[in-house]
Order: C-alpha cells, then structure tokens, then sequence
C-alpha cells in the first residue's frame, strides 16, 4: 500500500532565527568571496561577465535555474532521500558524504571537477541546512542564492549556463 504524504515545506524543529541566519551569511560571505577569489585567478576575464553585458538574460536564466533545477533538486536530494534513505544509515557522516556524492555524481554531465567539488561541497551544506532546520524553503534559498552568485560572478560558461 502506498501511502500518501503531504510535502512539507515548514520548519519541525525549533531554530534560533538569529543563529540560522547568521550562520548563513557567513556561509554566504566564505563561498563569496573564495569563489571569486578562485575565478580572479583561474579566468578573470570571466568575472561579472554576464550580469555587467546581459542582465536581462541574466534575470531571465537566474529564474528558470531557481525553478526547474533548485527546487526539484532539494526535493529529491534533501526532502526525499532523508525521509526514504535515513534509515539505512547508521552513520551520520556516511549518509551526509552518500547524499553529496549523489548530489555531485548528478552534476557529471558538466564535464568538469570543478563543478564537482562545488556541487559536493554544496551538497554537504545544504545536507546540513536540512537537517538542522527540516526547511525545504531555507535550502531552497541557500542553494538558489549560491548557484545565481556562481552565475553572477561569472562562473556560468563552466555551469554551461547561457552567457
């Protein structure tokens, strides 16, 4: 018998709205700044690319990216594999490196490691952010706010996003 449940988008736990918020902009502000840092000296002629030369384009694709890739991402990789798959782990660091390493292995057909090291590294904190808070709508945010600054920075012919 299947049984039917309602997708939960609030909060269950009780978090410290201070605390999460703080944590994240710090989050924010580490990934920020280090991934700029990495594209000044990897390609900087990349840098702001898009945003300074096409932000209609820009405003256009940060949207579809938050609607057709975050939001049925975080489903899948947060909401439905800790509710199907948390059982079978006895070990929470095992389940966290399991979920980021699908999270990553989802991301192959970019063809570059790194969009996978940024993609596991993403899906170790958005692991966290769920699990902390049990906010589908808090990590939908994170994930949305990091890839549209990856995209905005100028990471976006490496995400092959449209530049």
């Amino acid at each position: 018998m299947i049984k039917k449940e309602k997708l939960n988008f609030g909060e269950k736990k009780l978090v410290t709205p201070t605390k999460t918020l703080l944590a994240f902009a710090i989050k924010l502000g580490a990934i920020a700044l280090g991934s700029f840092l990495f594209l000044f000296f990897y390609d900087s002629d990349s840098l702001f690319n898009v945003i300074s030369t096409k932000p209609m384009l820009w405003l256009g694709y940060s949207l579809i990216y938050v609607l057709l890739s975050v939001i049925p991402q975080e489903i899948i990789y947060r909401y439905f594999f800790l509710k199907r798959y948390r059982t079978l782990f006895k070990n929470k660091l095992v389940m966290v490196l399991v979920n980021a390493s699908l999270f990553s292995l989802a991301h192959i057909w970019f063809n570059s490691w790194i969009v996978l090291a940024f993609t596991f590294v993403g899906g170790i904190l958005f692991f966290y952010t769920y699990r902390k808070t049990h906010s589908l709508w808090l990590v939908i945010l994170e994930h949305s706010l990091y890839g549209i600054w990856l995209y905005t920075v100028g990471y976006g012919e490496l995400f092959k996003m449209a530049v």
